[in-house]
């Protein structure tokens, strides 16, 4: 006869997770390396991951009555990422908001539990927001193991997937979790091949120069020295996951929810920085792109433009530099002018430098046309 973990683990696949661990409640054994982690300050802007700091480290549960989490893995992997106009999305982000697909699945899942037991069974499900450290669960519930970029790889599955857990107020008995061990070995192609250098050593990431961390948390602007290294991430960076060896086999998702939107084809990035509040909430309605914000979008945007440096954006980004509301968004459509080399780039930057009234525009339009005098 099936066991309750028996069952749930087979309605978790029916829901679309490939994998499920299921353990009780208990303490993360890296919150020493969390601790110092945000002592360094590695963190940047996420002031988020200070709070709630009794519960992440295991001193307090996220919910009181909680006896045991079930974690779940969902593949999102798609072979490709580059839009059909030469700019790229990190995978995760390609599809449906994880978040709100995820929670409706374990809801569904928690009230199998329910159904299963007949008793009046709390379920807490948790993707992403939640003050607890995820990837460290779901490598104490059997998963994977985590990798020197540190995220959480299986050796068949990869490491494209979303980690999510239900929390449950009641008992599920289940052999311990198999610990798997770590088999990156000498290997550091994902240390070696991080543009920025964020993967600082073995297993720990600086936010603060990781192309994700910069495209999607940052909200203020991002350091000239790294803009370069951006290349054509819009939004979000995979590389240290496509250089791993344990992915070049990953499978791609069957799940519909995370298969690429048909829109993101349609509009070029011309497009995107000159387009109105209302075209953006609409065109991202539902994305997990919505994390950066409308001016933050915009900026990455500008920063592929100048990084790609084709003369037929200038009236483009011109255009930006006169109308656009938002500072954050002028001062890096100056940068990326400042990158093209053409008289036409030139002249809108010097305009511009005649009209604009915000300091931090005109200090970037000031280092654009000083760049302009260095090079020729």
């Amino acid at each position: 006869m099936d066991t309750l973990a028996d069952k749930v683990r087979a309605r978790a696949a029916e829901l679309g997770f490939s994998q499920v661990g299921i353990m009780p409640i208990g303490k993360p054994s890296t919150a020493p390396q969390l601790e110092q982690w945000l002592a360094e300050g590695r963190h940047g802007e996420m002031a988020y991951l200070e709070k709630h700091h009794d519960i992440r480290i295991g001193e307090a549960q996220l919910e009181a009555e909680s006896r045991t989490v079930v974690v779940v893995w969902a593949n999102y992997h798609q072979p490709i990422a580059v839009t059909q106009h030469g700019w790229r999305l990190a995978r995760y982000a390609l599809g449906e908001d994880y978040h709100e697909v995820l929670r409706e699945r374990l809801r569904a899942l928690g009230a199998f539990i329910h159904a299963e037991t007949g008793a009046p069974v709390g379920t807490r499900p948790a993707v992403d927001t939640a003050p607890i450290l995820e990837r460290d669960l779901a490598r104490s519930a059997g998963l994977g193991w985590i990798g020197k970029n540190s995220m959480l790889i299986d050796p068949d599955l990869g490491s494209y997937g979303f980690i999510a857990e239900l929390y449950v107020d009641c008992e599920i008995p289940d052999a311990a979790p198999e610990a798997r061990p770590d088999r990156c070995g000498s290997c550091t192609a994902c240390i070696d091949a991080c543009p920025t250098g964020a993967i600082v050593s073995p297993y720990v990431v600086d936010a603060r120069r990781c192309i994700s961390y910069l495209t999607i948390e940052a909200r203020g602007p991002i350091p000239r020295e790294l803009r370069p290294l951006i290349g054509d991430r819009l939004f979000g960076c995979d590389i240290c996951q496509e250089v791993c060896p344990w992915n070049s086999k990953a499978p791609a998702t069957t799940d519909d929810a995370f298969g690429q939107r048909e829109s993101y084809g349609l509009f070029e990035l011309t497009d995107l920085i000159r387009f109105p509040h209302s075209w953006y909430v609409e065109v991202f309605r539902g994305s997990a792109i919505k994390r950066a914000k409308y001016r933050g979008l915009l900026r990455n945007a500008a920063v592929v433009l100048g990084n790609r440096a084709d003369p037929g954006d200038v009236r483009y980004l011109a255009e930006a530099l006169s109308d656009n509301d938002e500072p954050l968004v002028r001062g890096h459509v100056a940068w990326a002018l400042g990158q093209i080399d053409r008289d036409e780039a030139i002249g809108a930057l010097r305009v511009a430098a005649s009209t604009e009234l915000d300091d931090y525009v005109l200090e970037e339009i000031r280092n654009a046309l000083a760049a302009d005098r260095r090079s020729r």
